[in-house]
C-alpha cells in the first residue's frame, strides 16, 4: 500500500463570515492550498504554526 497525498485548501472561516456580512471583500479572505499526507483512520487534522499565522487562526488546543 502506497503513500497518498492530497492538495487541500484551508480557509479562515471568520474571514468568510466577515465577507458574507460585507465587512471585508472576498479577496481579503485568507486561504492557502497545502499538500497533506492522507491518513484514512484520522478524524482530526493538525497544522503547523506557520500555517496558523498565515491564516490568522486562533490557537485552540495542543495535544
Amino acid at each position: 500500500m502506497g503513500v497518498v497525498y492530497a492538495d487541500i485548501t484551508l480557509i479562515n472561516a471568520v474571514d468568510v463570515e466577515l465577507a458574507e456580512r460585507h465587512i471585508i471583500g472576498e479577496e481579503e479572505i485568507k486561504q492557502m492550498t497545502v499538500r497533506m499526507l492522507v491518513d484514512s483512520g484520522a478524524y482530526l487534522m493538525s497544522i503547523n504554526r506557520s500555517v496558523q499565522e498565515q491564516l490568522n487562526l486562533r490557537f485552540i488546543e495542543r495535544r
